[in-house]
């Protein structure tokens, strides 16, 4: 199956400007990101005249993950600072500034109570009943969280959530909130999907071996 490229409009001019910083001097090609000299695994070649860089090692120095479809043979990079976001489902919403910084902050203590096992602090934010409170037991990490996108429900909120998870490797998942009279209604797990590489920041990248 022929392979496939999917480069956001960012991560290209993101490359351009890493090209710009190549200098070929003494038969040895350096690559100068942001004006810190970087050393790819794979070294820089120029074939037809023309200098051959390894994306993915490029695309990370400069802060973009990149992540790889073994099924769709797809190579996906995105740039971090740049919203990519899909519009899941489709809503205007009118939602107070100091509403939402309610939701975000309901999510934020459950996620940190489900990564540091913390009934009490779980139970802090979720409505009486809730039955979804990790017990013990081994966890992935939680690297990171991005809120994606949110839509109105009859009682309240239905919120979106992505989160980066690390144990043996890393991998994504996809939860979804309910969240009604400030607390939230429901949790659940509704998706993985794979990651072959994350950077949290620039300087502090996670990938699989």
């Amino acid at each position: 199956m022929k392979k496939k490229l999917v480069i956001s409009l960012f991560a290209v001019v993101f490359l351009l400007s890493a090209v710009v910083g190549l200098a070929f001097a003494k038969g040895t090609i350096k690559i100068v990101v942001n004006g810190q000299a970087v050393s790819p695994d794979v070294a820089p070649r120029m074939i037809d005249n023309r200098v051959m860089v390894p994306i993915s090692y490029v695309s990370k120095a400069l802060g973009a993950n990149v992540s790889w479809d073994q099924k769709n043979q797809t190579v996906t990079i995105k740039d971090r600072n740049v919203s990519s976001q899909e519009d899941i489902w489709k809503e205007e919403l009118n939602i107070g500034s100091s509403s939402w910084a309610g939701v975000r902050n309901l999510i934020a203590i459950h996620i940190a109570g489900f990564d540091n096992r913390d009934d009490e602090l779980i139970k802090s934010v979720v409505v009486e009943g809730f039955d979804l409170i990790p017990i013990g037991g081994m966890y992935p990490a939680i690297l990171d969280y991005e809120i994606v996108d949110a839509q109105r429900t009859k009682n309240g909120l239905k919120v979106r959530v992505k989160v980066i998870t690390y144990e043996d490797k890393l991998f994504g998942e996809i939860w979804d909130y309910e969240i009604a009279q400030g607390k939230i209604k429901t949790w659940k797990r509704v998706q993985y999907f794979d990651v072959n590489s994350y950077t949290v920041f620039p300087g502090l990248s996670y990938k699989n071996e």
